[in-house]
């Protein structure tokens, strides 16, 4: 961990925000690495520890959302669109909704997959909260199934798990 603060701590004070880096056949800024590091710390955490009230206050910080959903959403649908057999003309679309924040919507098709904020808007296809909602985009699930909720029905609810299974 001191090894990984001081490569942070030299990247951020050494190299301009704007530089970019090739990273999983795309392109980042260097100041997503730490953010990413962070985050796959607190997952990893949970992970191990289950959901004691750190992981659920780390979990439910605005920027693990932003985060799983603007830094590593597409890549994080890849494996769960190909577990689809979606066909040429097929498509889901998977609305998660916590209360007081923007939706999160994941879209896959034929032609690819998507994943965006969005504002509240129709019917949701999974409600939860924030920390809920974070392991569910980072193909994750609470012990606790009271957690969240879904009235999608159970064909959408598996299609939308299924995109939603992470790496």
């Amino acid at each position: 961990m001191r090894g990984l603060d001081r490569i942070a701590a030299a990247a951020a004070q050494d190299l301009s925000p704007d530089t970019e880096v090739t990273w999983t056949g795309r392109t980042v800024k260097v100041p997503f690495f730490a953010e990413h590091m962070r985050e796959e710390l607190i997952l990893h955490r949970w992970d191990l520890s289950g959901d004691d009230r750190t992981a659920a206050q780390a979990l439910t910080e605005p920027w693990m959302t932003e985060h799983s959903v603007v830094s590593v959403g597409r890549p994080l649908l890849v494996k769960g669109r190909a577990g689809l057999d979606l066909g040429p003309e097929g498509r889901i679309e998977g609305r998660l909704r916590t209360p007081g924040t923007d939706d999160v919507v994941a879209t896959a098709d034929a032609d690819g997959n998507s994943i965006r904020l969005a504002t509240p808007e129709g019917p949701a296809t999974i409600e939860s909260g924030a920390a809920t909602r974070v392991l569910l985009l980072r193909g994750r699930r609470p012990a606790d199934p009271s957690r969240w909720h879904s009235s999608a029905g159970p064909e959408t609810l598996r299609r939308v798990r299924t995109l939603l299974g992470g790496y």
